[in-house]
């Protein structure tokens, strides 16, 4: 995103929107009021050095509820009339940044653009640069995101120490060969079901293979 910013701030805006603790646990849990999520709104732009404005969505959500409640991590593109020309379930770097060239092309009108949605679940780059925001909220966040999903907060771990090899393709705001994209995914997914199938045979307290 920050690539992206780089590229269109200028003819661009770009916001975040704060809209709920994706991972509370033993160190920062669940919002407690407004001013508790106001502080962390202060205390994400400062630690992810964000350049851009980050709004901070009502306590009950009311934003978040309007526009989609499918996904923490979602992503809009509002064109110059103020219709989403695009959504990104699950934000995704490369996929924006054809919605944008899409809607500069038509003079920032003309919604839908990039086929209007993208409901991909783009799941490398959190891979790669995703582990700060559970490892924030401690184990306990880390442990729920694994139960959740195919042990994705032990893998997000892995793949932050793997960063300076992963980074240059995770992180890329161009967008990827889909062979390459698929070999990559196809290699990830095997690790995670294999990272979770150890983290039960331990749990469990059976032999480790």
């Amino acid at each position: 995103m920050k690539q992206l910013h780089e590229w269109y701030g200028d003819r661009i805006t770009f916001l975040d929107v704060v809209i709920r603790q994706a991972h509370p646990g033993e160190k920062r849990g669940r919002y407690l009021d407004y001013g508790d999520k106001l502080e962390s709104a202060r205390e994400y732009q400062r630690l992810e050095g964000i350049d851009w404005p980050v709004l901070v969505d009502d306590y009950a959500g009311t934003v978040h509820r309007q526009y989609s409640k499918e996904m923490a991590d979602p992503s809009f593109l509002i064109d110059a009339e103020g219709k989403v020309a695009f959504y990104g379930m699950w934000t995704h770097a490369p996929a924006l940044k054809r919605a944008f060239d899409e809607l500069l092309a038509r003079g920032g009108t003309g919604a839908p653009v990039a086929g209007g949605i993208d409901r991909m679940p783009h799941m490398l780059a959190s891979i790669v640069d995703g582990y700060r925001g559970p490892a924030r909220g401690g184990r306990r966040a880390v442990r729920e995101l694994d139960t959740a999903g195919l042990g994705i907060g032990t893998l997000s771990r892995l793949g932050s120490r793997a960063k300076p090899v992963l980074g240059p393709i995770a992180l890329r705001a161009e967008p990827m060969r889909p062979a390459a994209k698929t070999a990559l995914m196809t290699g990830l997914l095997g690790a995670a079901v294999a990272t979770r199938r150890a983290g039960a045979r331990r749990r469990a307290g059976g032999p480790r293979r």
